[in-house]
């Protein structure tokens, strides 16, 4: 599936450059009308439009200057035609309410895409801050 994997890889790393450039009208041409999408905070959006506007409004204010890194992506095709990615990621460059920077934050993307029509989608999306130095069970 060397084509298939490409064409992930290029979703994925289009995730990253549209979000640099700040175009939400294209990052939200990357779903499927019927996505969702799980934010690092866990709000869960449901469908294109609820997708776009909260991206919007965060783009022009506490995202606005960030940059936004692919740091490595592991794909899988659990059937032929979805593909679950998984990459880490670096964000730099985001400020608080009253402008204050923030400190870079890294996080994991898992990424499920469906081949819709000819063309590859996102079709459910969950991004996690990774917290450094936190434990899920007692040692």
């Amino acid at each position: 599936m060397p084509q298939a994997t490409t064409e992930v890889t290029s979703i994925v790393n289009s995730f990253s450059e549209i979000w640099n450039r700040h175009d939400m009208a294209a990052f939200v041409e990357l779903f499927a009308s019927d996505a969702e999408f799980v934010n690092v905070v866990g709000l869960w959006w449901k469908g294109k439009e609820e997708i776009r506007g909260p991206h919007e409004f965060t783009h022009s204010t506490m995202f606005k200057n960030s940059r936004l890194t692919i740091l490595d992506t592991v794909i899988r095709f659990p059937v032929q035609t979805i593909a679950i990615a998984r990459s880490k990621w670096l964000l730099e460059g985001h400020v608080i309410p009253d402008g204050a920077s923030l400190p870079p934050r890294n996080g994991i993307l898992v990424n499920v895409l469906a081949q819709i029509s000819c063309t590859c989608k996102i079709i459910d999306l969950q991004n996690t801050d990774i917290i450094e130095g936190v434990i899920s069970r007692p040692q």
